[in-house]
């Protein structure tokens, strides 16, 4: 039954992951005023997108080498939240090198789940402890892996910042005590946070601990 429970659980991680993968990773939103709309800003493994309330979102790929020039809306929308895509290269960076961790911890949960299937279906084949420790070593890789994920994304305060920093005064200013300062915060203008693809990561970490728990109480 612990062994169920804990293929389970290794199901849900690789749904974490596929989430983590789907969802934005952050997330800068420019609150609305009596003058202008909200503006949603989001960043994803390797679009940028911009969004005023009402109006369609505007995405672009990281490696663009400009805003469309017949894209009014689109510097408009960019503006108006005060954040700039022209300049990513080191927020892509850190998107990058979350997305490569988490690959492999993709790969690696899947990996735990076939060990977890293969223990439960030929439990007289799996005897020998080294298959019951192979399976272990896998979740505990997986769980490393997702971890590194997470935590690597820490440092988008500091890439926003010399994103930022080559850009303009003006852009410095708004965002030097915000989400150039520190990765999740709240004030009368700006709400700025881990999107959704960053939390599920976190929720996949955790699950995949308790996973590896039940897996290592089971008898098999």
């Amino acid at each position: 039954m612990k062994l169920k429970i804990g293929i389970a659980l290794s199901v849900i991680v690789l749904v974490c992951c596929i989430i983590s993968f789907a969802l934005p990773w952050y997330q800068i939103e420019k609150k609305e005023t009596k003058i202008l709309d909200k503006v949603v800003v989001q960043y994803s493994w390797k679009k940028f997108s911009c969004q005023t309330d009402g109006e369609d979102k505007l995405t672009l790929n990281y490696d663009d080498d400009e805003i469309d020039s017949n894209s009014i809306a689109t510097k408009l929308c960019v503006a108006s939240a005060l954040v700039n895509p022209l300049s990513v290269d080191n927020i892509s960076k850190i998107l990058n090198s979350s997305l490569s961790f988490l690959v492999i911890a993709s790969a690696l949960a899947l990996g735990t789940a076939l060990l977890q299937l293969i223990l439960l279906l030929s439990p007289k084949l799996c005897r020998s402890c080294v298959w019951k420790l192979l399976c272990i070593g896998c979740s505990i890789a997986t769980i490393v892996m997702l971890f590194i994920s997470f935590f690597t994304f820490l440092g988008a305060p500091k890439a926003f910042y010399d994103d930022t920093e080559v850009l303009s005064a003006n852009l410095l200013g708004a965002c030097e005590e915000r989400w150039c300062d520190k990765i999740i915060g709240d004030d009368d203008y700006f709400k700025w946070l881990p999107g959704g693809g960053w939390w599920s990561t976190l929720c996949g970490c955790f699950t995949a601990l308790v996973a590896g728990i039940f897996t290592l109480a089971s008898h098999r």
